[in-house]
């Protein structure tokens, strides 16, 4: 099962190579790497370049500087996998992320699979984030939860009186059905430079 990884990339050669080598070494290996040069002025198109040279599953697209919205969506037009994993230019994942997310896919066969992530300080110690997926906010502990769409129509709605930051508001960090997307039309709005990815999630999410 082809994973599509796509990249935005503006001027991030300070975190770009680590963020590609991350994906590039995934124990997973049936990916796609979309990068995305969205008009850098830096070095990141060389930094790009030099990868896909030496790894045919790594392709380079570029365009005129437009945006994280736009390079997403021009990402999704170029994407081929069953699933699609956003990533930004100055973030990187652990080795087995992707097999992970498959293997749990793999198990319950949801629209979604989603995993929790880490701030790093101080470029040394990463600090696990907490997450709640009820709007009694207790702390989710375990190792997985299977959200029901009745579950999530719950969140959205305690979400608007108590934002938190996972299952909503980031579009990285978790597998999305490639088909769900393109059937029904859903890509960023382009003219929207913050909260872009929490609207998506929302019209993604009315279409499980």
């Amino acid at each position: 099962m082809l994973i599509s990884v796509i990249i935005p990339v503006y001027n991030a050669k300070k975190f770009l190579n680590k963020s590609i080598e991350s994906v590039k070494n995934q124990s997973y290996k049936d990916i796609e790497l979309i990068l995305i040069n969205d008009g850098s002025t830096d070095n990141s198109l060389a930094i790009c370049n030099k990868y896909a040279l030496t790894d045919s599953r790594i392709k380079i697209i570029s365009q005129k500087n437009s945006g994280p919205a736009a390079s997403r969506n021009t990402g999704l037009r170029h994407a081929a996998g069953t699933f699609v994993y956003f990533l930004d230019a100055d973030d990187f994942i652990d080795k087995k992320t992707i097999e992970t997310l498959v293997e749990k896919h793999d198990q319950y066969y949801p629209g979604m699979v989603m995993g929790n992530f880490g701030k790093l300080i101080d470029y040394n110690e990463i600090i696990k984030q907490k997450v709640s997926f009820s709007p009694d906010g207790v702390i989710f502990t375990d190792n997985i939860k299977v959200l029901s769409k009745a579950d999530i129509g719950n969140y959205v709605r305690h979400f608007f009186k108590h934002p938190s930051n996972h299952l909503i508001s980031y579009c990285w960090g978790r597998l999305y059905k490639l088909s769900i997307i393109k059937n029904n039309n859903i890509f960023s709005n382009e003219n929207m430079r913050l909260f872009e990815d929490f609207v998506f999630n929302l019209e993604y999410y009315c279409q499980r």
